[in-house]
């Protein structure tokens, strides 16, 4: 009898259900045996259809694929199959094809001239995805067009790396992601080849190999950030903790973080961002009016569903006034109070040394280090899947060039926006606390303000 381990189930169960279904899977998971039984089991449901079995060379597909397609073929259906060494193509017994490629395109030839043209199929698996780049999900898909009852399928799957696109495409258009360690399949490799592992890899190839725990790659401005260490997948906000706004101004592509000081790990939890595009300080005042309210103005609030903000920070380009309405964003934002603004200080500095980009990037490296900063899984995974300037796509990407400068890239403006709130509220290794109102009071006298010195 055959039984799948959990990360074959799992694939053999998406696919049936997702369009595109992304694997990220470690060492002897058993990922080029799932990818068998997938588009074997497909072919033996769809008689005179046809297949694609892509990977990135030919000697792998000789010596892994191959040896797979050959075993699975007969163990699951009892029958011998055709195989063609020349056009390197498998036929089924009900006629079904399937096309095994490495992909390939020198680069003296335009991007469609690939090793894929010219196959129509209804089904497509990418193996060893990792070593191949974007372009190969996209000329699979144009492969995948036959006409079947089941719809188009591509299944994409690799090593643990970080940030890894095709996990990323998945996210994006709402295919399902697996992922697995090699000890899903630990049934079928030696607890003597585990403790090998452990001995003899380095630390960081066996935590992405073995533990499905790629690492940053090096290279990046938050160098220290570790999405192993500094996510928190379970976290609730409480509303007696302080909590900060971080603004990075701008009307093009802005960007404020929503962080609150948890007293109970004494650490700053980043839990919501906003990064809208192309609007007005008083607009994004608004939006944010949605989600979040000035502890210093809640006899205002219209309910009391809010994060309740204490203070706020900005760059101190905000200072600067718009030629068109002499006004500053600290004004604009700071100055009225809600719903038309926060009526509440927003905190810059002027000090060269804090506003200096690679010394705030470098105190921001220490804060994550020590402990002091985390982000939340739900804005780390909605982040990662957002196609605008999100934390987390910020700090997958934002990198040093070889002289130890920031390269920009036009999704560095929620680290940004972090970093002027290290600056403001961690210059110090001892944080800074935002002067906190006395709710009760607020109530009872109407106060106008906290007692904090504006900013503005």
């Amino acid at each position: 009898m055959i039984k799948p381990n959990k990360l074959q189930s799992d694939l053999l169960k998406a696919y049936l259900d997702q369009t595109i279904v992304a694997v990220v899977a470690g060492w002897g998971s058993g990922k080029t045996t799932a990818m068998a039984m997938a588009i074997i089991s497909h072919a033996m449901a769809h008689p005179g259809g046809a297949s694609l079995y892509i990977t990135d060379s030919s000697p792998r597909y000789r010596t892994v694929v191959h040896p797979s397609l050959t075993e699975w073929t007969e163990r699951l259906t009892g029958a011998a199959w055709g195989y063609n060494a020349l056009e390197n193509k498998w036929t089924a017994p009900n006629g079904h094809v399937i096309w095994c490629r490495s992909y390939f395109r020198p680069g003296t030839r335009t991007a469609d001239q690939n090793s894929l043209e010219g196959i129509d199929c209804g089904f497509a698996c990418i193996d060893e995805a990792q070593t191949m780049t974007e372009e190969v999900i996209h000329k699979a898909l144009g492969r995948v067009r036959s006409a079947e009852a089941i719809g188009p399928r591509l299944i994409v799957c690799g090593l643990p790396t970080w940030g890894a696109f095709w996990v990323k495409l998945a996210e994006e258009t709402g295919g399902a992601v697996i992922r697995a360690t090699s000890f899903v399949n630990q049934a079928n490799l030696s607890k003597e080849w585990f403790d090998m592992a452990k001995r003899t890899l380095p630390t960081d190839e066996y935590e992405a190999m073995i533990n499905n725990k790629p690492k940053p790659p090096s290279g990046l401005a938050v160098s220290t950030f570790d999405p192993t260490r500094h996510i928190l997948s379970q976290w609730e906000y409480n509303p007696d903790h302080s909590s900060y706004l971080a603004i990075d101004w701008g009307f093009r592509k802005p960007a404020v973080l929503v962080i609150t000081h948890d007293d109970t790990l004494n650490a700053d939890i980043i839990q919501l961002e906003f990064t809208p595009t192309e609007i007005t300080i008083s607009e994004l005042a608004r939006l944010l009016l949605k989600k979040v309210w000035p502890r210093a103005h809640i006899d205002k609030a219209p309910h009391n569903n809010f994060i309740w903000i204490d203070g706020a920070s900005g760059d101190k380009a905000g200072a600067a006034r718009s030629d068109q309405t002499a006004l500053s964003a600290f004004r604009t934002m700071g100055r009225a109070d809600p719903p038309n603004g926060l009526g509440m200080p927003i905190r810059y500095t002027t000090d060269p040394i804090r506003v200096d980009v690679l010394n705030g990037l470098s105190r921001l490296r220490d804060v994550f280090e020590r402990g002091q900063l985390y982000l939340t899984k739900d804005l780390w995974d909605s982040g990662l899947a957002s196609s605008s300037h999100s934390l987390a796509r910020g700090l997958t990407t934002y990198a040093l060039d070889r002289n130890g400068k920031p390269q920009k890239n036009d999704l560095e403006h929620c680290i940004d926006a972090l970093r002027y709130h290290v600056i403001n509220w961690h210059w110090r290794d001892r944080p800074i606390s935002a002067p906190r109102v006395n709710v009760q009071k607020k109530r009872d006298r109407s106060l106008k303000s906290g007692g904090a010195k504006r900013y503005f």
